[in-house]
C-alpha cells in the first residue's frame, strides 16, 4: 500500500498548543493523535469545514479535515451520527445515547434540542427543519429543527429501533427509507415516515448498515453483509453491484461518485457500480468511515484505526491531527520519570514526555500492553501480539518473545524488586522471563482457565496476584507455585486488585461495582464502601502518600486522603460517560484514563512540578 506520512507531531505543538497549567485540577483530553471515527458530514456551502463522530465524541475541522478540535459539548455522551442541512449548514445535528444535539452556527455551540435518546439522524434536503431520527420506538420526524417529534408511524418491522441508517429524498422531505441491521431489509415512507412499507426487493437477507442516496439521479445504494446494492426505481427493486465486496461498513455519495468502506479497503465507481477502482489506498485492512468532499470528489477522508486524508481521489492518504479518538488499550506510567507516559491501541504505540499534553507515534504496530522497566526507564516492553523489546525509550525495537507461543498477546508485569524479571499473562497462562532466559509457564497450582489480571507488589517483587473465575491466588515464591487468597470472596468474579505500596498485605479489590478489602495480603477479605451513591469500577493506591486512594466510577473520579473514609471530588472537566480504569504517576502528580472512548484523559496536580520530572 502507499506510506502513510506521519509527519512530527512535534511541528505541531505550536498550533495545538495548550496553555502550561490547562491540565490542573481538572481532566484534559490532549492525545494521542489517532483512532477510529465512523462518520464524516461536509459543510454543503463550505467544504472547508467537516464533522467526523468518534467515540470519543465529535470534531470537527475548518481546514478540510487536515486539523481537527474537539466538540466539547459532545464528549463523554456517546455520539452516534452527524448531519449537516444541506440547505443551511449551519444547522449540524448529532445523535447521541443522551439526546439530540443541535448546533444553529456550524458547530461553534450546541444545544440538546431534544432528551430522546437517539441512534441516528437525516436531516432534509430541501428543508433544514424536517429531522428524521431513530430511538427505541424506530424512526421519528421532526418539522421544527428537532424540538418536537410526531408519533412513530405504522408498517414498521418488529425491529424498528435497529434502523441502523436513514436517507431522505432529496427532492421531497415526505419520502425517507431506513436500512435495517436485522436482515428487515429497507422500509420507505412516502407520507414523512407516517406509514411504512418494505422496500426489499431484490434485497438477500442481510446486515444493513450504511445508505445513501445520489442527489444526481436519485438513485438509491445500501450496504452491509453481503456486499453493496443499488436501486433506481426508489427502492422498488434491488441488484447487487458488490463484485467482490461481500463486507460493506461504511458508505459516502457526492454527485456522481460512490466510495464504500468495506473489511478489504475502500472502492470507488463513478459509473453507478458497473466497475470499481482498485483498493484506495487506505490498505487492505477494515474502513470504518469513509466520505467524499461533494465539491470536490479528489478529497476523500477514510478511518482505519486513524483518520487519513486523500487529496488526489485516494491513490494516497496522509496522516490528520487533532482527532483523539485511539482506543486506549493500555497506559504505562515511567516508575522513574514522572512525566514520562505510555499508552497503545489498535492505532500504534505512543509516548509523552510532559505527562500527556503532547504525544509522539512511536510505530504504527497496535499495541495491547506496555510497561517501563523500573530500573531502566530506556528499557520498555510491549505486546504487538508478539512481545518486543526496545532499549531506547521506544525508538527501535527487537523480539522479545522467545518461549511464548506464536502470535501470544500478554499483560506485561516488571519485577520491582529483581532487574530483569518479567511476567506475562497471555494465552490462557502465566509466563516468567528472567534475565537472557527465554519465557516459561510460571502457573503452577493455578486451575486452567482465562485469568483476568496479574498483579504485583510493588515492594515486594516475590509477591503476586491473579483472578482466574471467582477465585483469587496468590505467590509468594516469585510465580513458582500459586494458592487461593479469596476469604469472604466466595463466587466473587474479581474484575480487578490494587496492592497498597505502602503496606503490601494491604488490598483493595473490586466487582460488579462492587469493592472489597484485605489487610491481611488476600487471607480475608470484607466490602470497602467508596464514595457514597457511585458504583465503584476501579481504585487505585497513590504511590506517594499513604492512605491516598482514588476511586473511578462510571460517571465520576473521587479521591481519599484517609484510606477511603471520607471522599472528595476529582472529576472537573471529565465527560459524563468515561473510561474505566486509572495509571497514576511515579511522582503523585497526574492520572490517566482511557478506554473504548477514545484517547488519554488527564489530570495534574501542582502542574509546574510535573512537567520534566
Amino acid at each position: 500500500m502507499p506510506a502513510r506520512r506521519f509527519l512530527p507531531y512535534a511541528c505541531l505543538i505550536a498550533l495545538f498548543a495548550v496553555a502550561a497549567h490547562a491540565g490542573t485540577n481538572r481532566w484534559t483530553l490532549n492525545g494521542p493523535d489517532a483512532g477510529t471515527t465512523t462518520r464524516f458530514a461536509y459543510d454543503s456551502l463550505n467544504p472547508s469545514i467537516v464533522y467526523a463522530r468518534a467515540e470519543a465524541g465529535i470534531f470537527r475541522s475548518t481546514d478540510g479535515g487536515q486539523h481537527w478540535a474537539s466538540v466539547r459539548a459532545s464528549l463523554g455522551i456517546l455520539p452516534q451520527h452527524v448531519e449537516v442541512a444541506y440547505s443551511d449548514p449551519q444547522k449540524v445535528y448529532v445523535s447521541t445515547l443522551f439526546g439530540l444535539l443541535k448546533s444553529n452556527d456550524r458547530g461553534i455551540t450546541w444545544q440538546t434540542v431534544h432528551p430522546f435518546g437517539s441512534y441516528t439522524v437525516a436531516v432534509s434536503r430541501t428543508n433544514a427543519n424536517v429531522v428524521y431520527s431513530v430511538s427505541t420506538g424506530g424512526p421519528f420526524r421532526s418539522t421544527d429543527g428537532g424540538q418536537t417529534f410526531d408519533p412513530v408511524g405504522s408498517g414498521l418491522p418488529p425491529s424498528a429501533a435497529s434502523a441502523s441508517a436513514l436517507a431522505v429524498d432529496p427532492q421531497n422531505p415526505d419520502i425517507v427509507y431506513a436500512a435495517y441491521s436485522t436482515n428487515a431489509g429497507v422500509y420507505k415512507s412516502v407520507d414523512g415516515g407516517a406509514h411504512w412499507s418494505a422496500s426489499s426487493s431484490g434485497l438477500p437477507q442481510a446486515v444493513l448498515l450504511a445508505l445513501v442516496i445520489d442527489p444526481a439521479n436519485g438513485t438509491l445504494y445500501v450496504c452491509g453483509y453481503p456486499g453493496v446494492f443499488k436501486s433506481t426505481d426508489g427502492g422498488a427493486s434491488w441488484t447487487s453491484i458488490s463484485a467482490n465486496l461481500t463486507i460493506c461498513v461504511s458508505m459516502a455519495i457526492a454527485p456522481g461518485t460512490l466510495v464504500v468502506g468495506t473489511a478489504q479497503g475502500a472502492f470507488k465507481t463513478t459509473n453507478g457500480g458497473a466497475s470499481w477502482s482498485p483498493r484506495l489506498g487506505l490498505g487492505s485492512g477494515m474502513v470504518s468511515g469513509i466520505t467524499v468532499d461533494p465539491s470536490n470528489t479528489s478529497n476523500i477522508l477514510g478511518s482505519t484505526f486513524t483518520t487519513l486524508r486523500s487529496t488526489d481521489g485516494g491513490t494516497t492518504f496522509n496522516a490528520v491531527f487533532g482527532i483523539t479518538a485511539q482506543l486506549t488499550q493500555t497506559i504505562a506510567a515511567d516508575p522513574k520519570k514522572g512525566a514520562t507516559v505510555y499508552t497503545g491501541g489498535p492505532a500504534g504505540l505512543f509516548k509523552s514526555t510532559n505527562a500527556g499534553e503532547t504525544w509522539s507515534l512511536l510505530t504504527t504496530d497496535g499495541a495491547t500492553s506496555v510497561a517501563v522497566d523500573p530500573f531502566d526507564s530506556s528499557t520498555v516492553y510491549a505486546s504487538f501480539g508478539n512481545v518486543k523489546l526496545s532499549n531506547d525509550g521506544g525508538v527501535t525495537w527487537q523480539s522479545f518473545s522467545t518461549g511464548l507461543p506464536p502470535g501470544t498477546s500478554v499483560t506485561l508485569v516488571p519485577d520491582p524488586s529483581t532487574p530483569g524479571v518479567l511476567y506475562g499473562m497471555g494465552g490462557g497462562t502465566i509466563y516468567k522471563k528472567a534475565g537472557s532466559g527465554p519465557w516459561t509457564p510460571a502457573a503452577t497450582g493455578l486451575p486452567s482457565g482465562f485469568g483476568s489480571l496479574l498483579k504485583i507488589d510493588p515492594s515486594r517483587g516475590a509477591t503476586l496476584f491473579t483472578a482466574i473465575g471467582t477465585s483469587v491466588y496468590k505467590s509468594v515464591d516469585a510465580a513458582a507455585s500459586w494458592s487461593a487468597a479469596n476469604g469472604g470472596l466466595s463466587g466473587v468474579a474479581i474484575g480487578g486488585l490494587a496492592v497498597d505500596p505502602f503496606d503490601s498485605s494491604h488490598l483493595l479489590a473490586w466487582a460488579n461495582s462492587s469493592g472489597y478489602e484485605s489487610k491481611d495480603g488476600g487471607a480475608n477479605w470484607l466490602p470497602f464502601s467508596g464514595q457514597a451513591h457511585r458504583q465503584a469500577i476501579s481504585f487505585a493506591f497513590d504511590p506517594t502518600v499513604p492512605g491516598r486512594v482514588y476511586e473511578d466510577s462510571d460517571d465520576s473520579v473521587d479521591r481519599s486522603s484517609d484510606g477511603g473514609n471520607t471522599w472528595q471530588l476529582a472529576n472537573t472537566g471529565l465527560p459524563r460517560s468515561h473510561d474505566s480504569g486509572l495509571v497514576i504517576a511515579s511522582n503523585g502528580l497526574s492520572l490517566y484514563t482511557g478506554g473504548v472512548r477514545g484517547g488519554v484523559w488527564s489530570m495534574h496536580f501542582g502542574r509546574s512540578r510535573a512537567v520534566g520530572h
